[in-house]
């Protein structure tokens, strides 16, 4: 049986305060949401990188009184049957979700792809880089809608740059990652142009609720200021 919409997989969401407010919260989800949690689809957050800029671990940083990838997790839950971490460390434990090792370090976006492929139970993956707070369930269910029968399906930022860490992937194309990394491929975008991608421009989600900071990346101590002037702002 595949697990109900909002189910933590392989983690009680009783475990950790984060758990149990995912659990209320997916009784409160759109009917949109509802539809999607029907094709399969697993949320992965991508974490526990280098963070070199940053000086620290960008994943805990704190936004209005949660950590960054809270932030990320919480607008997943909604429009996923479940979510899991990309991390190498034993930290993310924490969060009452089951964590992934990447097999291979050293190789970036592609080896999170391979990972979210390799250890997902559904047929499709959204996955998401921990450092990007301001991803709503509306722009995942979008996402979701618009790659429907695609391989592949990903977001053009309004800075023109693809996002391959806001995307959605068919596990069918496992086969695929696997090869291009064995061959020494790093390029991301070798993978979309390898099979059968929906790229998503951002005038197709510009109408969305806080579009303008979907895809704000925080990376720097400078990221990080801009991002909490822009929460106080919102509140």
């Amino acid at each position: 049986m595949s697990p109900s919409r909002g189910e933590l997989i392989g983690g009680n969401t009783d475990t950790t305060m984060l758990g149990r407010k995912l659990a209320a919260w997916a009784t409160l989800v759109p009917d949109a949401a509802d539809i999607l949690a029907a094709m399969g689809v697993t949320g992965f957050v991508t974490a526990g990188g280098r963070s070199s800029r940053m000086g620290r671990d960008k994943a805990w940083l704190m936004l209005d009184g949660r950590a960054m990838i809270e932030h990320v997790v919480t607008a997943l839950s909604p429009a996923t049957d479940a979510v899991a971490i990309i991390a190498n460390d034993d930290e993310y434990k924490k969060l009452g979700l089951p964590v992934f090792a990447d097999s291979k370090a050293g190789i970036g976006p592609l080896e999170a792809i391979r990972t979210a492929l390799a250890n997902s139970q559904t047929e499709r993956v959204l996955l998401v880089g921990c450092d990007m707070p301001f991803v709503t369930p509306d722009l995942f269910s979008s996402l979701l809608e618009i790659g429907e029968g695609h391989q592949a399906a990903a977001p053009i930022g309004p800075d023109g740059m693809l996002e391959p860490l806001c995307a959605v992937y068919s596990t069918g194309i496992l086969g695929v990652a696997v090869r291009l990394i064995e061959s020494g491929e790093r390029k991301v975008s070798r993978l979309f142009e390898s099979v059968e991608t929906r790229l998503v421009a951002f005038d197709e989600i510009r109408h969305l609720a806080g579009s303008e900071a979907f895809f704000l990346n925080v990376n720097t101590p400078e990221d990080y200021d801009r991002a909490t002037r822009l929460l106080n702002q919102r509140s």
